[in-house]
């Protein structure tokens, strides 16, 4: 009985492994191909075998939702539990201490639904100072709402977290609704508001400051830069 279980757990263990090691056709959020075999999920990455054992690695949402699908499929991410039900935020993947600094455990959206802040890592970071009450952060914004989603659409890796300046939490719902803002935001009120503020140097809004996911400042004037050039600014940082 003994040897017969050994049999059937060394059967299971390699048949774990070759499926493991299966070479499939990935395909990314932009159409682009390539072959590899998957290994790992890590910190909102996937990190792929190329057939010569090279390595890929690759943020999840640039890859195409069937092959996103298919990373869900194979278990947890690594060093975080598997994903529940619930709001985005309970997918609770480890977050780097240099956003954890920054940012905080949560970001919401303009639905008001939270996700965590390890949802920014491997992404180039577009911190937008705002408000509601400021005509120029008013003329500013659909310009950005353009450039994001068209990098979105290309695949790109970045994301905008809105560091708001209105004075209630009803004003900054309001203005992340009316322009359809596509992206994230610190919660209102929240303690690191002030903390961003100094960090970016932040004397006038609108402003927005592009960093990457361990808080180096690329750029500290990508207003100008998103006004300017629009999506193609994002080549520069």
């Amino acid at each position: 009985m003994r040897i017969r279980w050994f049999a059937l757990s060394l059967a299971w263990i390699c048949l774990q492994s070759a499926a493991a090691q299966e070479v499939r056709i990935w395909t990314s959020a932009s159409g682009k191909t390539m072959e590899a075999s998957f290994v790992e999920q890590k910190y909102g990455q996937v990190i792929l075998r190329k057939p010569d054992g090279g390595m890929i690695k690759i943020n999840l949402n640039q890859l195409s939702s069937a092959d996103q699908i298919y990373v869900g499929s194979q278990g947890k991410p690594s060093g975080a539990p598997a994903l529940g039900g619930g709001t985005a935020a309970s997918a609770e993947t480890p977050i780097p201490p240099e956003l954890d600094t920054l940012f905080g455990k949560r970001l919401v959206n303009a639905k008001g639904k939270r996700f965590s802040t390890a949802d920014l890592v491997g992404k180039k970071i577009g911190v937008y100072f705002s408000a509601s009450w400021c005509p120029p952060c008013r003329a500013f914004t659909p310009q950005l709402v353009a450039a994001y989603n068209q990098l979105k659409a290309e695949g790109k890796p970045f994301e905008v977290v809105l560091v708001t300046s209105d004075q209630d939490e009803r004003s900054m719902d309001a203005y992340m609704k009316d322009h359809e803002m596509p992206w994230l935001a610190v919660p209102f009120g929240d303690k690191h508001i002030d903390g961003l503020k100094k960090t970016c140097s932040v004397s006038g809004i609108p402003k927005l400051v592009v960093m990457d996911d361990t808080g180096k400042i690329i750029s500290a004037e990508a207003r100008g830069e998103v006004a300017q050039n629009g999506a193609k600014a994002f080549d520069n940082w």
